[in-house]
């Protein structure tokens, strides 16, 4: 053990002797790219400071009526970012229609639909009032289905749906509890109505308020009604990726130590081959380690929610780190020269890292693209932070993640060692 641990301090102060690439690759594009991307995905998923794009959503209003305004205020209140097109056009034109254009029909709504113009779109009927009173509305709501809106947009205007629908039930039951009450008269159907309409106002009131907290539970992912925190996505995922990028240059590392026979020397020295090569691996594993401590702290510090589990975290970090630096050693016995084990490094990284949900989170990829991602260790340590970080699991929770990554470590680790040669 002891001459495995100098073999890795002497490969550690080899590699720290470039001090300036090492606080440039270790320290500044890690954590600049993580704060890029933590904004970027707050945008995304709703949380943090940062504008997002209006959302403009076609509106044709056959009924004109105070029922249909109130149930697209509804919808307005429902995601600050949606625009109502035509209706909350502008001088400026946010809404992108044609020139001369003030109103939009059926034909072109269907344009701007299928151009992605516009998102969705929202056709209240001519009877929209009546067939709310007798408890029969509908609206059709039309989406082009991208992948970057329907779910919130959907989810607007089944808001306003709920909304204004629950209140005119309330209505409804209110006049007829009051009609079934004796001493409850009405002086005439003007007053009746006038209490309808109170019963209905007080009840839109109260729906406005999202009396409610519902907490929404996809596959085994519990979401919380807060907004999706991009930096608690982007920390995790930015510093997995480049835990990568710290360990993966041991295939260099290797072929040219062999290529410059000092694999070879070292072998002739009194110490055992395994123990030289275990040196080598444990110094990019201490570095993947390391990259990982430095961003975590950085997050930490900064206040960026990374779970209560620091346990748990940590063995994620240590499987991960593990599995990514067997799977180094495997892939170096493959390479002929550097250049090529030097462009598989780079390809891995940037292929296995999108592919397992360091960038963006996987919940919001097709269910197959999930599926195909698991083959990336990434994701393995993606679903343990995201178990961790964003649904309170604890080290019990995320005993299966660990599991899948030290058995692919371990499958990795021993076809690399039997396939190693030092000549």
């Amino acid at each position: 053990m002891r001459s495995i641990l100098n073999v890795a301090l002497n490969d550690l102060r080899v590699i720290f002797r470039e001090r300036a690439s090492i606080i440039l690759n270790l320290i500044v594009i890690p954590l600049v790219i993580s704060f890029a991307a933590g904004g970027a995905n707050s945008s995304m998923g709703g949380g943090g400071d940062t504008a997002a794009p209006d959302l403009l959503i076609d509106v044709i209003d056959a009924s004109g009526s105070a029922e249909s305004a109130a149930f697209l205020d509804v919808v307005r209140s429902a995601n600050e970012n949606v625009l109502l097109c035509p209706l909350d056009n502008t001088a400026d034109n946010p809404c992108a229609l044609p020139d001369g254009v003030t109103t939009v029909d059926e034909t072109l709504a269907g344009t701007r639909l299928e151009e992605q113009t516009s998102l969705a779109l929202i056709l209240i009927p001519e009877d929209f009032s009546e067939m709310l009173n007798a408890g029969t509305a509908r609206v059709v709501y039309r989406s082009n289905e991208d992948a970057s809106a329907p779910g919130y947009l959907l989810s607007a205007v089944e808001t306003a749906a709920q909304q204004i629908g629950g209140a005119v039930e309330a209505r409804t039951i209110g006049l007829q509890v009051a009609d079934d009450i004796e001493f409850l008269t009405f002086a005439d159907d003007a007053d009746r109505a006038g209490f309808g309409d109170q019963v209905y106002a007080r009840a839109a009131e109260i729906w406005a308020t999202n009396p409610i907290t519902v907490n929404a539970t996809a596959g085994e992912l519990e979401l919380s009604s807060a907004a999706f925190n991009g930096f608690s996505q982007s920390f995790p995922g930015i510093a997995t990726m480049y835990a990568m990028f710290a360990v993966f240059p041991v295939m260099v590392a290797l072929i040219d130590e062999r290529r410059y026979w000092t694999l070879q020397r070292l072998a002739m020295m009194p110490i055992r081959r395994s123990e030289i090569l275990g040196g080598k691996l444990l110094a990019r594993f201490l570095m993947g380690m390391i990259q990982y401590a430095i961003v975590f702290a950085v997050g930490l510090v900064i206040g960026v929610p990374l779970g209560d589990q620091p346990l748990a975290t940590v063995l994620i970090m240590v499987s991960f780190v593990f599995c990514v630096t067997a799977l180094a050693l495997m892939v170096s016995t493959f390479m002929k020269t550097s250049q090529q084990a030097s462009g598989i490094a780079l390809f891995m990284s940037l292929t296995l890292a999108p592919l397992g949900g360091a960038w963006w989170p996987l919940d919001i990829v097709p269910s197959w693209m999930r599926t195909i991602g698991h083959v990336s260790p990434v994701a393995w340590a993606m679903d343990g932070y995201s178990k961790i970080i964003f649904s309170s699991g604890t080290l019990v929770d995320v005993l299966p993640m660990i599991g899948v990554l030290l058995a692919m470590g371990a499958v990795f680790f021993l076809i690399g060692v039997s396939r190693f040669k030092f000549e």
